[in-house]
């Protein structure tokens, strides 16, 4: 029986098969190319999330070369590229949307160059979107919170894994890749506190969380999780679907969004907004910008500044003293 191929060996794999479409008389396939930057990406350890932002972006560029037409990486030139930022800014959609859709394609070009598949990169000096330009984006208020976390149905497994899931997203500010890769065991309820071992840029933290999230999670965790790992015991990602297998960036997006639709709220709720809610209201109830950096784990603290925009805070105290969802959580009319 054939030992399985590791990430890395698919990665390689592909870049021969890559290497042979750009050897060949006709260029680089896009499919094949695209693929191969994929596995790439993959094997380097980027973020699941990053990898199904980027893999959107250039299926929608991959879709936009064959209205051209264009099937050869090779035939794309600056003119290109430029017509597809022009038709990319045109659209109805979010900043950072249109953002990703640039950012993927740029990406894309340099690693073909930095691999000699290039000469030349016809996305050099395409500008990105500035991300200190950027919008803040949805921010929900304490009201929004309270209504949003209330609509899981408790007598529910799925209803207690998922407020299971909000309560700590909004009490942590940990980002949603990160929820979806603590184990078990990154999480101590009698100290509250959540050990973030695969964070981005490989910047480990610890974490306090609320009282209100640490009880809905050791529901979870002694209730629901064991019913739901029957079927894969070994399983040691904290949060699983009903069948036992890891919980993903998309199933938890489409249960939260049924529960903005039920809460009634219009704002768009995705996953980044709990962390994007946990870190205005804490400054805006006085927590030290410092502070509210480490909790995030952001590198600059520039980063952090941002969502200072809301409006001007007076930055005095920490996490226990500052957050809403403190104690026993959110009460109603914030």
């Amino acid at each position: 029986m054939n030992k399985p191929l590791s990430i890395q060996e698919k990665a390689n794999n592909f870049e021969v098969r890559a290497k042979e479409s750009a050897g060949r008389e006709g260029g680089m396939d896009v499919d094949l190319i695209i693929a191969a930057y994929k596995r790439h990406m993959k094997a380097r350890g980027y973020a699941p999330k990053t990898l199904d932002c980027y893999a959107f972006g250039l299926k929608q560029f991959t879709a936009y070369l064959r209205v051209v037409p264009i099937t050869d990486l090779r035939q794309v030139t600056r003119e290109i590229i430029n017509d597809y930022h022009a038709s990319v800014m045109a659209l109805d959609l979010a900043t950072e949307s249109k953002a990703i859709r640039i950012r993927a394609v740029k990406r894309l070009f340099e690693y073909l160059t930095e691999t000699h598949r290039l000469l030349i990169n016809p996305a050099e000096g395409i500008v990105e979107i500035s991300r200190k330009h950027r919008p803040i984006g949805t921010v929900l208020t304490t009201n929004e919170m309270k209504l949003l976390l209330d609509q899981p149905n408790l007598s529910t497994a799925i209803g207690i894994r998922d407020r299971a899931v909000m309560e700590l997203l909004y009490s942590t500010g940990i980002r949603s890749e990160e929820m979806l890769s603590l184990h078990v065991y990154d999480i101590d309820i009698k100290e509250r506190i959540v050990y973030v071992k695969k964070a981005k840029g490989g910047r480990q933290r610890v974490v306090p969380m609320s009282e209100a999230a640490a009880r809905y999670v050791k529901e979870y965790i002694d209730k629901i999780r064991p019913r739901h790992a029957r079927k894969h015991p070994k399983e040691r990602r904290l949060f699983l679907t009903h069948e036992g297998h890891p919980l993903t960036w998309n199933a938890i997006r489409v249960q939260i969004d049924g529960y903005r639709r039920n809460a009634g709220i219009k704002k768009s709720v995705g996953l980044h907004v709990f962390r994007r809610t946990c870190a205005t209201h804490m400054l805006l109830n006085g927590a030290d910008i410092r502070y509210v950096q480490k909790l995030l784990g952001h590198k600059n603290l520039k980063t952090t500044q941002q969502y200072t925009k809301v409006m001007p805070v007076d930055v005095k105290q920490m996490h226990d003293k500052t957050h809403p969802n403190r104690g026993e959580g959110l009460k109603s009319g914030g």
